[in-house]
């Protein structure tokens, strides 16, 4: 879509429900998450915005067979998993359910859950928007944000980082995240375990799709409108740039997935500084396994997937070295592993320029603030 988003060129399906859009540039909020071309051209990397607690939780399935047909559905079809997470000082600690998407099919309708394949849609429809393909859209739905792209566009995207997938594949995806439902029960708490701050909600991982007809698949318009919770991450600025080309490019879901995490969470980032963790408490943050229980002789299997991981960051100069001890029970038995990784020169560099960028950001949305607060009381 060449040209912003107007009531002119919404899919026909969207235009009865919406009589005002504003450019995300005429938006305060908006123009804060766009906020990156300069420091785009100054370090030569990509960069999108990932929201601070969401983009962190394991939200997507791994291993599993992700399309059932319905006459094959088991009875449980909701995959449960903790939310376990220490962000800033607040911890998040809850549970969160994983709902698939019922699908249209040729000859018998399927379950699908988002997996893989749909993470990486969602991180490339929110590096367009990052890149200032949202706008803020009003109408019978209320105030909503909305990321409007042509296939062509999306598939470019995820291109520049080495995925690929077809019309088809895009298209089946964009219809997975809207039609699967995310649960959240969590609380956060304060540094001293208080209660800061209880939260029950359920929503899809988009609030909605919609496509236009075009001359070529290619051509195809569309508008993905984001849920209520990334939408209140937008407006509270409780997101943080990463880079999206060095997180994005690699083959290995594990190594994309740790990765933007290392970006996320390392944010101290230096040649004194090294970062650790727990391979069987990462694997079930990572969705690899759902629980920490009763791992036994799949332990190997692990180690081997993440030995493979840390060759792709070494590789990435992301880091420089790694170090890996193991756990044993009382029968003498390795139970788990202790890694320690050791920052690439390059990655710290990062680091430093991204926690610039972040607080560019912050200062930028206390002005915002200040200025509102200060005109309420005139």
């Amino acid at each position: 879509m060449k040209s912003n988003l107007s009531l002119a060129n919404l899919p026909d399906s969207l235009k009865p429900d919406v009589s005002l859009i504003a450019d995300a540039r005429d938006v305060e909020q908006l123009s804060l998450f766009i906020d990156n071309t300069a420091a785009e051209l100054e370090i030569g990397n990509s960069m999108s915005n990932g929201f601070h607690a969401y983009d962190l939780w394991s939200r997507f399935t791994r291993n599993i067979k992700q399309h059932i047909p319905v006459s094959e559905s088991p009875n449980r079809v909701i995959i449960e998993r903790d939310i376990s997470e220490k962000i800033e000082g607040v911890t998040y600690a809850g549970k969160l359910g994983i709902s698939p998407a019922l699908i249209r099919g040729e000859k018998e309708d399927f379950l699908a859950w988002p997996s893989d394949r749909e993470e990486k849609v969602e991180r490339a429809l929110i590096r367009l928007a990052s890149q200032g393909k949202i706008a803020k859209i009003s109408g019978k739905m209320g105030k909503r944000y909305g990321v409007y792209f042509t296939f062509s566009e999306l598939i470019s995207e995820l291109k520049s980082v080495k995925q690929a997938l077809n019309h088809k594949e895009l298209k089946q995806a964009l219809l997975i995240l809207k039609g699967s439902e995310l649960s959240l029960s969590y609380k956060t708490l304060d540094a001293d375990g208080g209660v800061i701050e209880s939260n029950e909600t359920s929503m899809n991982y988009l609030s909605a799709i919609h496509f236009s007809s075009g001359r070529g698949r290619s051509s195809v318009r569309c508008v993905a409108v984001l849920n209520e919770f990334m939408s209140k991450q937008i407006e509270s600025v409780e997101y943080k740039s990463y880079y999206y080309n060095r997180t994005q490019s690699f083959k290995r879901s594990l190594s994309i997935w740790l990765s933007f995490r290392l970006y996320r969470m390392f944010r101290y980032a230096s040649p004194a500084h090294t970062h650790h963790f727990m391979l069987v408490k990462t694997m079930v943050k990572f969705g690899a396994i759902d629980s920490d229980k009763d791992v036994g002789s799949r332990i190997v299997a692990l180690r081997r997937d993440m030995t493979a991981t840390m060759k792709d960051l070494m590789s990435a100069e992301i880091i420089k070295d790694y170090s890996v001890s193991n756990i044993k029970n009382d029968d003498d038995e390795i139970v788990d592993y202790k890694y320690i990784l050791y920052p690439a020169d390059k990655f710290c560099n990062e680091i430093i320029e991204l926690n610039k960028h972040s607080v560019r950001i912050t200062t930028k949305a206390s002005k915002i603030k200040d200025f509102a607060d200060s005109d309420g009381l005139l």
